[in-house]
């Protein structure tokens, strides 16, 4: 039977500011508020900035010491933009307290970062379209997986240094050049066994 350290689908938050327990970091033009959708009720909307140095990491604190940990979210990118969703917990440096998800400018490729496997391609996560995204973190073989839409990807068994305690989950737009864009995410659901 599984254990929810996380469920969160917006539905009763009002549409607008985000407020706690979600915190934000930024820097710049880019804004993250709940707004409301025809094809996903009440999601969260995050306005990404294309100007260098403009950043906005948003974060919603999580609590678990399993060494399995299970993260799933559905996000819709708009053509062209760009994001990172994270997980984060204990490690040695930034690298291994982390695995990033993310999607590039003009690309559709969602990839994995984290240390010490680098960056690994996983698989497209398609503008104008809801996809369910899955990471499966095994901390004991110190190894995770991600599916996209229930589907295996290429990210399968890689090398992660990440480790329990894990403590939040985020969503940021980088501070490169060329990153931002409108993408929206919802139903968050974080389990353990």
């Amino acid at each position: 039977m599984l254990t929810t350290v996380l469920h969160e689908d917006f539905e009763d938050d009002a549409v607008g500011a985000l407020g706690a327990p979600w915190t934000i970091s930024s820097s710049g033009t880019g804004s993250v508020s709940i707004v409301n959708t025809t094809d996903h009720g009440h999601v969260l909307g995050l306005q990404g900035s294309s100007t260098e140095g403009h950043f906005l990491i948003v974060s919603r604190p999580i609590s678990s010491s399993s060494t399995d940990i299970t993260v799933q979210v559905d996000i819709k990118p708009g053509s062209g933009a760009s994001f990172i969703w994270i997980l984060n917990g204990a490690g040695t440096s930034i690298g291994r307290r982390r695995i990033r998800l993310q999607r590039t400018p003009g690309s559709t490729i969602l990839a994995a970062q984290t240390v010490p496997s680098g960056t690994t391609n996983c698989g497209t996560v398609r503008s104008g379209a809801w996809s369910r995204i899955t990471l499966i973190v095994h901390s004991v073989p110190r190894t995770f997986d991600v599916l996209i839409n229930g589907a295996a990807t290429s990210c399968t068994g890689v090398s992660a240094g990440i480790q329990p305690p894990f403590n939040s989950v985020s969503v940021m737009d980088a501070s490169n050049t060329g990153w931002g864009g409108t993408v929206r995410f919802d139903n968050i659901d974080v389990t353990t066994p």
